[in-house]
């Protein structure tokens, strides 16, 4: 056998286990760029829920303020 089969014949399983590879970590980025997309638009729908919310905390403690102890 040549230097040249033997290298082809020890290069031929790694290149596999390199395709094999770069194949799930291809995969591993979509998921991940997928689940980052995903909960960027859970914390953008929590930031609008939460400024509701407070723009009515605010409403109310003036409410309180207005009211300056009446009963």
């Amino acid at each position: 056998m040549s230097w040249w089969e033997v290298v082809g014949v020890m290069a031929a399983p790694g290149g596999v286990i390199v395709i094999v590879v770069g194949g799930l970590i291809e995969r591993t980025r979509r998921e991940n760029n997928r689940d980052h997309a995903r909960n960027s638009e859970l914390l953008q729908s929590i930031d609008r829920k939460v400024d509701h919310v407070s723009s009515r905390m605010d409403d109310h403690i003036e409410w309180h303020l207005d009211q300056g102890g009446k009963r």
